[in-house]
Formats: C-alpha cells, structure tokens, sequence
C-alpha cells in the first residue's frame, strides 16, 4: 500500500477476476468518515490496527476493534467512522451473493450474519492469509481454495439459516419502493411515481423507507448509482458513459458522489481494478488529449440520456445471467 505521507488516508482496491470479480480493499483511515451508503455484495474484514465506529442503519453503534473480524450484509445500510485518535487500518473484501451460495454448495436464498463483530481467531487469521494471497502471485487453485473454505467456514459458525430476512422485515411500502429504485436507478425518478406505484402518499413513502432502511429515498438511489457505477467501471467503460449509465448527470456528478462514499475518485478506482492500470477515455480530437494518469482532472462530459437507457438494459442483461454482484433472483412484487 502506497503511502504519500505517515499521516494521510491510504486505499488499495485489487480485483480477483477468477473468483467472480470480487473487489479487495486494503486501506488505513486518519480521518476519514463514511456517510451512509450500502453494498450489493456481502462486506467481510478484518481490522488491523485500531478501531472503526461503525453505525448500522437505525441500530446502535458498534465498534469494531483491532483484531475483529467484521461482516455486513448486502443491503445493509452503514456508516463508518473513526473509534479510537488515528483511526484504523483493516483488510475488506466483497463477495457476491452466487459465491457464498458456491461455497456453501447451494442453490437457496443467500444466508444472513446474525451480527456485525466476530472474535474469532482462527478465521481472522485464514481470512488475512486468503486476503493477502489474492496481492501475490498464488495459483488459481490456491486462491479459490482459500477463499471458498473460508467462506464456507464463516457462514456456518456466524450465519443463520438461509431466508429472505430482508423481505419479510419490509413493509410492503418499502419493499416497493425498493424494487422501484433498483429497477430505474438510471432514471430522474420522482416521488410521486414512487407514491403512485405503491399505493401510499408521497410522506407515507418518504416516513417509512426512511425509517426502515436509514436512508431517504433520494440517498438511497445515490448510494445504489454509486454501486452501479463500480460495475460499470470494472468493466472498463469511460467513465463519461459510466456517468449516463449509472444515473448522473455528469462525471462531475459521479466524481463528487462517488469520492464521498468511497474515499476515492472513479478515475483511481478504474486505475487499480484496471489489469494494466489504465483508464480508457473516449475518442478526442487531436491536441484534446488527456493523460491516462490525470484522467479525474480532464473536462467533464455531460451525460447523453440515450447512453443511460443502453446502459441500465446492459446491466439487467447481465444480472439476469448472474454476473452483477449481488444479484439475487426478482420476485413478483
């Protein structure tokens, strides 16, 4: 992990292709605060050095201590904040939903952890062992071993029984509303659209997904682009039409909302899921070209609405082959 500086914030992302596209994170907090967002995928480490506050949707803080091992569910709604002076160091990854079921050799709905703090020494060490082997040059077989064993081993001891918690803690209210802004989240949506789908007032939608989810309608649809946007990334879309597809406005939308929840701008989260550490720009004319390397300071590009309608088919196309992280099968609502 490279640092500019002993007291700076210092983030490492790396992606393993061969096990799904899975995302690893590897990075040291100062100052750094989380405002409430979500992942599509589970979210498992470890801390390493310090602590983080951790607030789980409308639930109590915890804090997670060197030496935990942590879990988050898909959808879970958090926010993470510094728990001791000098913040913490900690080791992530973000399996999807059709990797845990692999490794726990099931077609069933996906389990859920019971809690979010784990002291568990033995798999703490097997998760940094698999976190640390995916950053060097051990075979294929070695990293997936490690890592389906792991999982494998976690969701047996700390997980419950495979049901749909989330969908039976919804209220039908929320659970449409929810369906309503997965399903048209490159939209400019409304909440009159989304009070009419639901069959409620548009207060009765803004009061309980609010207070079911800890997040008003309009920041849950940033935090879910956000996500979107970092598929769309991995597959190493300009990041001009990761913009349209993802329902911003423009870059300098995406770049401001995506910075705040992740740390880093989309051009050096594009840089290290990048095998070749490059970011690819649309076609310029000559004498307007940008360097690869400062591709987040380059003149922002509106967004084209065509490109987004493209873009949200493509994303549906590829979930329905169950290659989007944390995609889980569509219901009748």
């Amino acid at each position: 992990m490279a640092r500019a500086g002993e007291h700076e914030n210092q983030v490492k992302f790396w992606t393993d292709p061969a096990l799904e596209a899975v995302d690893y994170l590897h990075a040291e907090y100062r100052d750094y605060s989380f405002p409430a967002h979500f992942h599509e995928t589970y979210a498992i480490g470890i801390i390493e050095r310090g602590a983080q506050r951790f607030l789980p949707g409308r639930g109590s803080p915890l804090l997670m201590p060197e030496g935990a091992l942590c879990v988050i569910n898909p959808g879970m709604v958090h926010e993470g904040h510094s728990g001791v002076e000098g913040g913490w160091r900690y080791r992530m990854f973000y399996p999807s939903s059709a990797l845990v079921l692999r490794a726990l050799g099931t077609h069933r709905l996906p389990p859920s952890f019971r809690g979010h703090v784990l002291l568990d020494d033995p798999l703490y060490r097997r998760f940094e062992a698999l976190h640390r082997a995916s950053q060097s040059t051990a075979d294929l077989l070695e990293r997936e071993s490690h890592t389906l064993m792991f999982l494998r081993a976690l969701f047996r001891r700390h997980a419950s029984a495979p049901t749909d918690t989330r969908r039976l803690r919804d209220s039908r209210t929320v659970a449409r509303v929810r369906q309503s802004l997965h399903d048209r989240f490159s939209e400019n949506i409304s909440i009159a659209e989304l009070a009419v789908e639901s069959g409620v007032s548009e207060t009765h939608v803004i009061r309980s997904f609010s207070g079911a989810t800890g997040l008003a309608p309009h920041a849950y649809l940033i935090a879910l682009r956000v996500e979107r946007a970092k598929h769309f990334i991995r597959l190493g879309m300009p990041l001009v039409e990761v913009a349209a597809l993802a329902g911003f406005s423009d870059q300098s939308h995406l770049t401001r909302h995506f910075k705040r929840m992740t740390s880093i701008t989309p051009g050096a989260f594009a840089r290290m899921a990048s095998p070749t550490g490059q970011v690819r720009s649309r076609r310029r004319s000559p004498g307007a070209a940008i360097s690869r390397g400062h591709l987040d300071e380059a003149p922002h590009e509106p967004a084209h609405p065509s490109t987004a309608h493209s873009a949200e088919q493509r994303y549906r196309e590829q979930t329905d082959r169950g290659h989007a992280p944390g995609h889980r099968e569509r219901r009748g609502r």
